[in-house]
Formats: structure tokens, C-alpha cells, sequence
């Protein structure tokens, strides 16, 4: 491989690896915002539950996305839903209480997200001056070796991993 293409290609890989906290921490902003919207949706379910003071059915398309979002307290939300002679104020607690539930699962995340987004901001530029000090050296007509860039996408990925593992606080 030639020492140009070694260094485009150590390039991209530096920026994907640069890139990639901040993609994993728009995926958790995105699984926040979807948190927060089927909380508005259950809240929705539980008003109409006690203005109707009779057991409604649930929406099919809320109870999907509900088992898309993982969340272990479905699990008594789905039974209660199941029951036979459910009182209908007692669905009405429970889908309010999932809600609540949801709702601070979400605040929490977004808090988490807002107070690490600085050491991701000054991580993302710490990681990219290796790269900028690269291309700078090879524009000033200095050749790196192959090692050299090997070892550097190395490192990125060692950092890479571990601004993730930091920024990360599962909920």
C-alpha cells in the first residue's frame, strides 16, 4: 500500500473514530425523545381510560414501540392489561405510573447527555490533533511510515472506546 493511500485511508478511519461518540450520543438523545413521546402516548391512554371509566383496548402500534424500548417494567403493564376483570382506575394507575416512569428515565438521560457533551466536545478535539498534526507533517513533505499511522488509528480507537465508555451511564 502506498504511503498516500495509507494516510486517506488512517484519515477517515481517525474521523469515523472521532465521529463516533458523538453518533452514540445522538442515538441515546434520539431513544430519549422516543421515551418521551410514548410516555405522552400512555398518559394520553390513562386520561381517556378515566374519562371513559371502562377498560379501553390498547393501541396496538403503542404497545410495539413500547416492546421496542426494552423497558423492564412493560412486564406488569402487559399483565395488568391482561387481566380479565381489570378495574379500569387500577389500568389508568398503572399506564399513568409507566409514564412517570418514562418520562424521568428520559430527563435523566438528557441531563446525562447534556453534562458529559463538553468532555465529548474536548475529547472529539483532542482526538482529532494527532490527525491534524499529520497532515500538516506530510504537507510540510515529511513521510510517515505505515507503522506510524497504524499505531495512531490504534490509539484513536483505544480513546474512542474510552470516551464512550465514560460518556455512557446506562438508566
Amino acid at each position: 500500500m502506498s504511503a498516500e493511500i495509507a494516510l486517506v485511508v488512517a484519515c477517515l478511519m481517525l474521523a469515523s473514530l472521532v465521529a463516533l461518540p458523538a453518533w452514540l450520543a445522538r442515538q441515546r438523545a434520539h431513544t430519549s425523545r422516543e421515551w418521551s413521546e410514548v410516555a405522552a402516548a400512555l398518559a394520553a391512554f390513562a386520561a381517556q381510560v378515566r374519562t371513559a371509566q371502562r377498560v379501553l383496548a390498547f393501541d396496538e402500534n403503542l404497545s410495539r414501540r413500547l416492546r421496542a424500548l426494552s423497558i423492564p417494567e412493560l412486564a406488569s403493564f402487559e399483565l395488568v392489561c391482561a387481566l380479565r376483570h381489570t378495574d379500569p382506575e387500577m389500568l389508568a394507575s398503572t399506564a399513568e405510573r409507566l409514564s412517570l416512569r418514562l418520562r424521568r428515565r428520559a430527563a435523566f438521560e438528557r441531563k446525562m447527555l447534556a453534562r458529559t457533551a463538553s468532555g465529548r466536545r474536548r475529547g472529539a478535539i483532542a482526538a482529532a490533533a494527532p490527525a491534524v498534526a499529520m497532515l500538516l507533517a506530510r504537507g510540510g513533505g515529511v513521510a510517515l511510515p505505515i507503522t506510524a499511522l497504524a499505531l495512531l488509528v490504534g490509539l484513536e480507537a483505544l480513546g474512542c472506546w474510552m470516551l464512550w465508555r465514560v460518556a455512557r451511564v446506562d438508566v
